[in-house]
């Protein structure tokens, strides 16, 4: 019994309770940003992710804050760059939003490279991201970005980039 409820917790204490369990490849899918899965539903429902997302840390010699599991999480948007289809989504620390990991996903070979932005602002490339993926990880609002101006709530997705 008591493995049990040791189980149950580690469970809960790595799984958002609002999550849907979805498999990045499924996330991949979706044609509306409204329709797209969030981060904690891939973190909960794809090993593959989950895995990436917290060895990324482990290569840059520390471990994910807690809050990465349960912080607050934005949809992973499948763009499609070149041959490349990534998904590209965000989770903060609660009540501390410029805290972030900013992640970019290749689902077909289970790789992910991400920008983290610490606490005192200061930024950490995790998974060594080609010179086109740190593009792809810079703010949309950046006018730098290749995706300056092309996320909108209307865009059909995926998005599409040369």
């Amino acid at each position: 019994m008591r493995r049990v409820i040791l189980l149950l917790a580690a469970l809960f204490a790595t799984t958002p309770l609002w999550a849907k369990p979805v498999t990045a490849t499924q996330a991949a899918t979706c044609k509306t940003q409204a329709a797209c899965a969030y981060f904690g539903d891939v973190l909960a429902g794809d090993r593959g992710f989950r895995t990436a997302v917290y060895a990324a840390f482990r290569g840059s010699g520390g471990k994910a804050p807690d809050w990465v599991a349960r912080g607050v999480m934005t949809p992973l948007l499948p763009i499609q760059q070149g041959r490349e289809l990534y998904l590209r989504g965000s989770v903060c620390q609660p009540h501390n939003c410029p805290h972030q990991l900013l992640v970019l996903y290749q689902p077909r070979r289970q790789q992910l490279v991400a920008r983290y932005t610490r606490e005192d602002g200061s930024q950490l490339w995790l998974g060594r991201p080609s010179a086109a993926q740190k593009a792809l990880l810079q703010d949309e609002n950046d006018p730098t970005s290749p995706l300056a101006g092309k996320l909108t709530d209307s865009t059909p997705l995926p998005l599409v980039l040369p």
